[in-house]
């Protein structure tokens, strides 16, 4: 998909390695791409409008031992951060995963080619959709 000016305008796109991701998320990317991966980490990767909600529920109370008041314990969105969600002036999903503590579980939209190294260096766990 090429990134005309018109469509950066309509929908604040920026691109990185030449694939449109949103503006926020790219003024954010060095955070994003010095994220510290724990070998423990659990890192559901799903493209947008695939299942991502769906499978992150089913890893949550997987986690809880089927527990359901403790998987209603926050909002998912707090459970379970997108790595790469950037909209100041809230704290970014980086920001908020590395106030996790241990094991995370953690979720992104990225591509794979565009996951911080750390995933890989440190031999996290995945979950993919395809």
């Amino acid at each position: 998909m090429a990134l005309t000016p018109e469509l950066s305008r309509q929908t604040k796109l920026k691109e990185v390695a030449g694939i449109p991701l949103q503006a926020p998320t790219v003024d954010n990317w060095r955070q994003i791409q010095t994220f510290e991966a724990k070998p423990d980490d659990l890192l559901i990767c799903t493209y947008p409008k695939s299942g991502t909600t769906w499978i992150q529920e089913i890893v949550d109370m997987i986690e809880q031992n089927g527990d359901v008041e403790k998987c209603r314990r926050t909002i998912i969105q707090h459970r379970h951060p997108f790595i790469e969600w950037a909209r100041p002036p809230q704290p970014s999903g980086v920001d908020k995963a590395n106030e996790m503590p241990a094991p995370r579980i953690l979720r992104t939209h990225l591509p794979t080619q565009l996951l911080p190294s750390s995933f890989w260096t440190n031999n996290c766990k995945d979950t993919s959709s395809s």
